[in-house]
């Protein structure tokens, strides 16, 4: 019997619902991916690092995540959404643009739900503009070799399509980067901004501390390095930030709870 989309279970690609009760704060976890990141974040851990299962254990090196088994189909991601009060949804995992219904979860929750939507993509497929309000761009790398080590894939359709979402002006742009120690360095970080810059100088740009991962050389980057990074690249990217990680020892700015 040929099977369809509707007798799938597996009708979405969302694996994971994180809630934030005090900032009415929702975020989809969707699995599937159209690049193949070596260094990818959910090879150390696949589900929201902000919940107290899984806040410390991100930084034991020896840790490797457990895949997700189980995806909700659209019905029943509705059911879960639709006791929450929610001011935002947030869409993220691996790739959302991957899952081919993205169109159609995000109408189902735009009737349901008066909310904002942020996504968070690699670019590399041109993301539904109209149906969300935010894009966070995640940039690997500028350099065309360094970035196909990295992902396994040219750039230049990512860096066209950023090009074309900035130039369209009908989102709120953010970007953000990895920055790992001898691999995406500091020079290389550094040319991603003046990419930034290059479109436009007012697009935020945030600087993620590398976790590092079972199996690969690279450190994880100390506090000053990153902060001073962040520092020249505020030069040409005045709303530059950075995120480093502190193995859990300052507290959580708000609670997530495990919605699924």
């Amino acid at each position: 019997m040929k099977s369809t989309k509707k007798d799938n279970p597996r009708s979405t690609n969302v694996y994971h619902i994180t809630y934030s009760r005090e900032h009415s704060v929702g975020c989809l976890y969707f699995w599937g991916c159209n690049l193949r990141c070596k260094l990818c974040l959910l090879k150390k851990e696949a589900f929201d690092c902000h919940l107290p299962e899984t806040r410390l254990r991100i930084y034991d090196p020896s840790y490797e995540s457990e895949r997700p088994t189980r995806f909700l189909t659209l019905r029943k991601l509705l059911l879960f959404l639709d006791p929450l009060s929610l001011k935002q949804i947030v869409l993220m995992g691996a790739e959302p643009v991957c899952d081919p219904i993205l169109p159609r979860i995000l109408a189902s929750l735009k009737h349901s739900k008066d909310c904002s939507f942020v996504l968070l993509t690699n670019g590399r497929k041109f993301p539904p503009l109209s149906m969300v309000d935010e894009v966070i761009f995640s940039i690997k790398a500028i350099t065309p070799a360094l970035h196909r080590d990295y992902t396994g894939a040219d750039n230049k359709v990512i860096l066209r399509n950023f090009v074309k979402i900035a130039a369209s002006k009908s989102v709120l742009l953010h970007v953000e980067t990895v920055f790992i120690p001898d691999y995406v360095d500091e020079d290389e970080v550094l040319r991603i901004a003046d990419f930034i810059a290059s479109i436009d100088r007012a697009i935020p740009f945030r600087i993620d501390a590398y976790l590092p991962i079972q199996g690969l050389p690279w450190r994880a980057p100390q506090a000053h390095e990153i902060q001073s990074l962040a520092e020249k690249a505020r030069c040409m990217l005045p709303n530059t930030s950075c995120l480093y990680g502190d193995e859990g020892k300052t507290e959580l700015v708000y609670e997530v709870e495990r919605i699924f």
